[in-house]
């Protein structure tokens, strides 16, 4: 490097022999890097063959060679000369990003007259800079959007933290207001029923007199007396049934009973209904002659699905059937009535849930029959479905396990 400098140094000055010349030439030819020589007056006095394959060597001022415009502080030459200090800066040349090193040239007295250049291409280096900038400033747009979001989130979350209070406090609110309107059905249904039981026993009491005893008209009044406070007394039982299910305080006698019998007893509790409608009832049963549950709370169940059958059937039949299994016993009562509407299916058990048929609704009854069947036999450990169309009839089925899987609050008796 140093004679290198020298060689370069005597060019300079004009001092240099032919021979020195004739290797610095040589050696500037053979060497693929791009440098050139530049004097203290800015003039080109040696360019390598790279170099002068790259640039326009015709033009002999430092930075026009480039095809720069020259400004005193920003040559690289210049400043090496005068700092006599290397230089590092970085250019663009039209085409490429130049790396432009430069490093003094100095004579016997230490002074620099001259500078070295060395010209490398940078552009991939610019580029993959630029590429990096790049991606810091989408890394940093991303992770300021995800501050944000997380600002967002934490907002959100805050808010969700209240509203998920405030429905709680809404919704202990509510499951108060339901207690409380449990407690009031159950006291208002228990205040009714005893005089309306005296009442209904003392109508009853009086129609069981002779024909003649009464006048004509007294006995059809307290006919529809009658028949009106029967339709109260079974609202009453209703509410009283749905408000000891709903407080766990509805008692189970588990025991086994004969099957036909049964049957023949929740037939007999709608065949005069059915009767006065011109409705065929028939039973059936198979299997089994002794099942295992609560009689009088099962015959409930399949006389309420036996008189809506009959309530909706205009003509045609119910049939009620019985199958029994040492595993599982199903009963179903099947009509050829009205059906119901698909919409209506999925909430039919619910409390309250009539079935509007038409422009027709029937208010005959509470709305609480089927909720209170459901419950019946889920305490029974079974199920409870339903399979209807529009003008095609129903089929309520009820399956229930043998023996039952009631929870042991439920069960009075034992299980045999």
């Amino acid at each position: 490097m140093e004679a290198l400098q020298s060689a370069a140094a005597h060019h300079a000055t004009g001092s240099m022999n032919a021979h020195a010349a004739f290797d610095f030439a040589a050696l500037g030819a053979l060497l693929p890097i791009a440098f050139r020589v530049v004097t203290h007056d800015l003039n080109v006095v040696y360019t390598s063959g790279a170099y002068e394959r790259e640039f326009n060597v015709a033009v002999h001022g430092c930075c026009e060679q480039l095809g720069l415009r020259h400004h005193d502080a920003d040559c690289p030459s210049l400043a090496t000369i005068r700092n006599s200090e290397p230089q590092t800066r970085d250019r663009w040349l039209g085409r490429i990003y130049a790396r432009i090193t430069t490093v003094p040239l100095r004579d016997a007295a230490g002074r620099a007259i001259a500078s070295i250049e060395w010209i490398s291409d940078n552009s991939i280096a610019k580029k993959l800079e630029a590429a990096f900038a790049r991606q810091a400033d989408l890394l940093e747009t991303i992770n300021k959007a995800m501050i944000d979001s997380n600002h967002n989130l934490e907002s959100a979350q805050a808010e969700l933290e209240v509203k998920n209070q405030s429905l709680e406090e809404v919704n202990n609110k509510l499951i108060e207001l339901d207690r409380q309107k449990d407690d009031f059905v159950s006291i208002v249904s228990h205040e009714l029923k005893a005089p309306l039981t005296s009442i209904k026993g003392s109508v009853d009491l009086i129609l069981q007199q002779p024909g003649d005893a009464l006048p004509p008209q007294t006995r059809e009044l307290l006919t529809i007396c009658q028949r009106n406070t029967g339709r109260l007394h079974r609202l009453i039982m209703d509410m009283l049934d749905i408000a000891r299910i709903e407080s766990g305080m509805m008692s189970f006698q588990m025991a086994p009973f004969e099957v036909g019998s049964w049957l023949e007893e929740c037939a007999g509790n709608v065949r005069a209904l059915a009767g006065a409608k011109g409705l065929e009832l028939s039973c059936r049963t198979s299997g089994a002659a002794t099942i295992v549950g609560d009689r009088d709370r099962l015959l409930q169940v399949i006389v309420n699905l036996a008189n809506n059958a009959v309530k909706f059937t205009e003509s045609g039949r119910i049939e009620i059937e019985m199958d029994a299994s040492p595993e599982r016993f199903i009963c179903t009562v099947r009509d050829t009535g009205v059906g119901i509407p698909e919409h209506a299916l999925q909430n039919i058990f619910d409390k309250f849930s009539q079935v509007k048929v038409g422009a027709r609704r029937d208010t005959m009854g509470t709305g609480l029959g089927l909720a209170i069947a459901r419950a019946i036999i889920a305490e029974h450990g079974g199920a409870i479905h339903v399979a209807s169309r529009p003008g095609a009839g129903s089929t309520f089925t009820c399956s229930v396990p043998q023996p039952p899987t009631c929870s042991l609050k439920h069960a009075a008796g034992s299980i045999s």
